[in-house]
C-alpha cells in the first residue's frame, strides 16, 4: 500500500503531498546540505518524483551536486523554510526536509551519506 506524506513550511503558504518511495530515508553531512540548512546535515525523506505535488509559493536554486550535475533545492519565498531537494542523478525521487513533515515522527534515517564531511561538534549516527 502506497504511504502518502505531506507537510509545508513554517508560515503554511507552502504545502506538499506525495507518495513515499522505496528507498531509504537519510541523515546527510555533505557540505551543501550543511550551507542549505544552516545547521550540521540534512534529514531527507524520499518522495516518488511523479506523485509530488505543491501548492503555494515555492523558490528553487540550482546548483552543480558532487557528482558534477545539477541539483535543485527550494524553499518558501515567505518564511525560508527548506522543502526540497532533488537531482539530476535521482530524477525519479523528490526528497523532502523531515522538519518539513506535517508527522516528522514518522521520519526514521536508515542510512548516512557524507559522514566524511561532518563537522566536528555534529557526529554522524552509527549504522
Amino acid at each position: 500500500m502506497a504511504e502518502t506524506i505531506s507537510g509545508g513550511c513554517k508560515c503554511g503558504a507552502a504545502r506538499y503531498r506525495g507518495t513515499l518511495a522505496d528507498v531509504p530515508m537519510f541523515r546527510c553531512y555533505c557540505r551543501d546540505c550543511q550551507q542549505l540548512t544552516g545547521g550540521g546535515h540534512s534529514e531527507m525523506v524520499p518522495l516518488i518524483a511523479e506523485t509530488f505535488q505543491v501548492d503555494g509559493p515555492r523558490a528553487e536554486y540550482q546548483m552543480t551536486g558532487g557528482s558534477g550535475r545539477p541539483t535543485w533545492s527550494s524553499f518558501c519565498p515567505t518564511c525560508g523554510s527548506p522543502l526540497t531537494r532533488r537531482s539530476e542523478r535521482m530524477a525519479h525521487c523528490v526528497y523532502v526536509h523531515a522538519s518539513s513533515l506535517d508527522e516528522p515522527g514518522r521520519y526514521t534515517p536508515s542510512r548516512t551519506l557524507h559522514a566524511d564531511a561532518a563537522q566536528p561538534w555534529d557526529t554522524p549516527f552509527s549504522e
